[in-house]
């Protein structure tokens, strides 16, 4: 087998290739570093147990930061001119691993395989807690009505499936467009048996998370209702600038 057709080696290594170079993390460095030059250009509050549509523009800021307490935060993307083109969970963790931090991207569907956005700022400490859950998610998926009704036995319980429903819906998307979302401020991990637990996130009023859109971009968000958020979601502030950088 020639060196070209040899497959590549399995494991993170092998998708060095796709992370950020030293010319781009200069330039969102930049643009941290001239945070006082921007421009906000949107502004919208998400209640606790809520969720809303936005879109982001290439070149533009996003900041989701928690409101007014602690508050998980389901997010998806769509390419704004082609909406099947969409965030992808599996090809962001392969590769950049099961949680996302600064310097990190937002990939689409492999058959695309594009960056959507990168993370530029983020308040959160990524030190593993006692229990080694790490903030800012790509393992689980969101919470829903019909996984709500088997636990629980009740119908119409607040849900992030049903959140997102309703704001792609407003996007001229379906429900079937929903997809695995990049859950934002969620703390979980891996116990020693393999299964996915999470714990309430550590996230407090004023942190947040900044990307850099790097595509047009459509976008859903839920406060999540879910126990991820602690006992009382405190929603979402979702701030989008322009900075005078660009």
């Amino acid at each position: 087998m020639s060196a070209e057709s040899a497959p590549l080696p399995y494991g993170m290594k092998s998708y060095d290739k796709l992370q950020t170079t030293d010319a781009e993390r200069a330039f969102y460095r930049d643009l941290i570093e001239h945070r006082a030059s921007r421009r906000q250009v949107s502004e919208l509050i998400v209640p606790g147990r809520a969720g809303a549509p936005f879109t982001v523009t290439r070149g533009q800021l996003l900041r989701i930061e928690c409101h007014e307490d602690t508050q998980v935060a389901d997010l998806n993307l769509f390419n704004r001119d082609n909406p099947r083109e969409q965030f992808s969970s599996s090809q962001s963790r392969a590769v950049h691993g099961s949680h996302l931090t600064i310097g990190h991207r937002l990939w689409s569907h492999p058959i695309y395989q594009r960056p959507m956005m990168t993370i530029i700022a983020d308040s959160m400490d990524h030190k593993h807690s006692s229990d080694r859950a790490r903030p800012h998610d790509l393992l689980f998926g969101m919470c829903d009505e019909k996984l709500y009704f088997r636990l629980t036995g009740k119908h119409g319980m607040p849900n992030c499936r049903d959140n997102l429903t309703r704001a792609v819906t407003e996007l001229g998307l379906t429900a079937e467009d929903v997809h695995d979302p990049f859950n934002i401020f969620m703390a979980t991990g891996l116990d020693q048996d393999g299964r996915l637990f999470y714990v309430p996130s550590s996230a407090k009023r004023g942190d947040h998370i900044e990307m850099y859109a790097e595509m047009d971009c459509i976008c859903a968000v839920s406060a999540c209702p879910g126990a991820s958020s602690g006992p009382h979601p405190g929603g979402l502030r979702i701030s989008i600038f322009e900075s005078a950088q660009l």
